[in-house]
């Protein structure tokens, strides 16, 4: 295995990155430098911990090349996130995505830069018969999707035409601590159980997704980025476990302790109906174990929630 020094977490002030950066610092003496414009990440995730944070886009090449100094790794988390904005604004979507995913792929190149581990996503499947693999043919259902899936295209040619040892993880439905400002079914339901407000589901509740907690995604990232023997390859990134929307109502209100009304919405389109995942690939390739499940990671999440976002907010208010 090349030696790693520094790595570069792109979007590192983000929920994944903060607990990235907590879990790379726990397990490894790596120099860890982030880069993040803040769109919806939030500077203050780190700010304990001895980490670089560069605050900029990575559109921007004086930034990304800043950033690459002396870099031996690259983590892509940045992204212009989301299924519904992609479907509202393409183009932006684009850019934001498969744009610069090959920027940061291309910029490594020109720099000997030998590791690139890219963040996609089950949505550059699209809607196909379950359980998810990566031998399913993909059929993105949403310009979000589709840039994802032109991701994990510019990894693999970028590893047979350069060497760069490139992976692409497609995240499962990533759920935990510092995810307050995301806009995703877990943290909403979390959010709107401790307020006592309805939780809504876009359709009638038996659409199904694999939720997986951030810590065992964090440990398929770090095995894949140290990986000697994967280069190119894409791995699906989830526990194998399939819950319905409705189930998870109930788990949520179990974990906060407290229950609240459902309201019914219509579904939204360019949304996955089922989704459940097959990760016995990474099981065998990259060593990965999911090792929390449901319930504890519900618990250790609403948790956080309860010391961190509700107090806030009851400070806030008062």
């Amino acid at each position: 295995m090349s030696i790693i020094k520094r790595i570069l977490v792109t979007g590192g002030c983000g929920f994944i990155g903060a607990n990235l950066v907590r879990f790379v610092r726990a397990r490894t003496d790596w120099d860890i430098r982030v880069v993040d414009d803040l769109r919806s990440g939030r500077e203050e995730y780190l700010e304990e911990e001895p980490v670089d944070v560069m605050i900029g886009d990575i559109a921007d090449r004086a930034i990304l090349d800043q950033a690459l100094q002396g870099v031996d790794a690259v983590i892509h988390l940045a992204a212009q996130t989301g299924v519904i904005p992609s479907i509202d604004d393409p183009t932006r979507d684009f850019k934001g995505n498969a744009e610069a995913t090959f920027r940061a792929l291309d910029y490594c190149r020109g720099r000997g830069i030998g590791r690139f581990l890219f963040a996609s996503s089950g949505a550059a499947l699209g809607d196909v018969e379950p359980p998810l693999h990566e031998d399913v043919v993909a059929r993105p259902m949403s310009p979000y999707g589709a840039a994802k899936l032109a991701g994990e295209a510019y990894c693999s040619a970028f590893a047979a035409a350069y060497g760069i040892h490139t992976v692409s993880l497609r995240f499962s439905n990533v759920y935990g601590p510092w995810s307050s400002h995301k806009n995703n079914a877990i943290p909403n339901f979390i959010k709107a159980t401790f307020l006592g407000q309805p939780l809504k589901i876009f359709g009638d509740g038996s659409q199904s997704r694999d939720f997986i907690y951030v810590d065992d995604l964090c440990e398929a990232i770090f095995l894949a980025v140290t990986a000697d023997d994967v280069k190119g390859e894409v791995f699906q990134v989830a526990t194998g476990v399939e819950t319905t929307v409705l189930e998870l109502t109930e788990a949520v209100q179990g974990a906060v302790g407290t229950s609240t009304e459902v309201e019914f919405l219509e579904r939204r389109p360019g949304e996955v109906y089922k989704s459940r995942v097959d990760i016995s690939k990474a099981r065998a390739q990259l060593g990965f174990r999911p090792r929390v499940g449901l319930d504890e990671g519900l618990r250790l999440t609403a948790d956080w929630y309860r010391d961190n976002w509700l107090r806030s907010n009851i400070a806030s208010d008062s």
